[in-house]
């Protein structure tokens, strides 16, 4: 037979479980525990795929500004991040030469919107991010997977003795939006792409076919010169995107760049290697070259996203 409980340990055992509901249902939402994402480090052949999602979700007013000077040294040999927030981060060459920052394991777990480099860079998966000598280059970027991840100074794509730093990410993954993952074969390059470059760039200058797309306008309507540009399959190609107009132009050939095996892209004060060319703002008076291997044979349209520009439309025809 059980006993009963005393007037004491009853009124204690009511007021346990008034506390307990008022725990439970009330306080709030300050009282429920965060949403944590399932995404913890990534592998070499993983990257964060969504990153046009974290560039509309960040205020980049709102930018942190990191500086990072190459030289004798990395100063500073570390810089310290936060999952989820925007940052400018400012590459000076305070050297002689063409030096370069490489970081594709902390390129691969962020959203890299661009790089300013003279003109507006933007690559699916940057590699490297190069300024030349006595120039500033910025680097804009949303780290989403937290960790450390190595820096190395590069120059002409081989490491600098002496420039080496690190990057730490601190905080949590974000969960608004919430990371895509996905494998880097999901950018679906060309066959053998890294193989074709590296074979191509000892002697690019003199095989290349160089072309030059003058972009224009005459306040209110745009014009796109020549009307066709002739490249062939396999030949590098150096093509310039030349804004001699007074507006802003945006060349869109997404479906060409997809088909071709990047090197680099470049302007004025420096450049920057990737996997692949994605399309960008290039402003008045602004020219940005990009340095690309054409590998599937078809006539491809090049048209102007800029607003008010949408009417201009030519082609680039790759032929066998």
């Amino acid at each position: 037979m059980s006993k009963k409980k005393s007037g004491t340990s009853a009124l204690a055992a009511i007021a346990s479980a008034a506390l307990l509901t008022l725990s439970a249902c009330g306080g709030g939402d300050s009282d429920k525990p965060a949403a944590e994402s399932t995404v913890k480090a990534l592998t070499a052949d993983e990257w964060v795929s969504n990153v046009s999602e974290y560039k509309d979700a960040v205020n980049w007013d709102t930018a942190e500004v990191l500086t990072l000077d190459l030289g004798a040294a990395m100063e500073p040999d570390t810089l310290e991040l936060t999952a989820g927030s925007p940052y400018e981060i400012q590459i000076s060459n305070s050297g002689t030469t063409e030096l370069g920052v490489s970081a594709p394991e902390l390129f691969r777990a962020s959203a890299v919107r661009k790089t300013e480099s003279g003109a507006e860079i933007k690559l699916y998966q940057f590699l490297d991010v190069y300024a030349d000598a006595g120039k500033t280059v910025s680097l804009f970027l949303v780290p989403v997977v937290p960790g450390t991840y190595p820096l190395t100074g590069v120059s002409e794509g081989a490491p600098v003795d002496g420039l080496t730093g690190t990057f730490k990410v601190t905080g949590s993954v974000p969960t608004d939006p919430e990371p895509v993952i996905e494998n880097v074969s999901s950018l679906n390059l060309p066959a053998g792409a890294a193989d074709l470059i590296t074979a191509a760039m000892p002697t690019w200058d003199a095989d290349a076919t160089a072309v030059t797309i003058t972009m224009d306008d005459n306040g209110d309507v745009g014009f796109y010169k020549p009307d066709d540009t002739i490249l062939k399959v396999g030949v590098p190609a150096t093509i310039t995107f030349a804004n001699e107009g007074s507006i802003l132009h945006v060349y869109e050939c997404e479906d060409f760049l997809m088909t071709t095996a990047m090197w680099k892209v470049t302007g004025s004060e420096g450049y920057d290697t990737g996997l692949q060319v994605r399309p960008a703002d290039v402003e008045a008076g602004v020219s940005t070259s990009v340095y690309v291997i054409p590998t599937v044979a078809g006539v491809y349209e090049l048209t102007d996203s800029a607003p008010g520009m949408e009417q201009i439309t030519i082609t680039i025809t790759v032929t066998e």
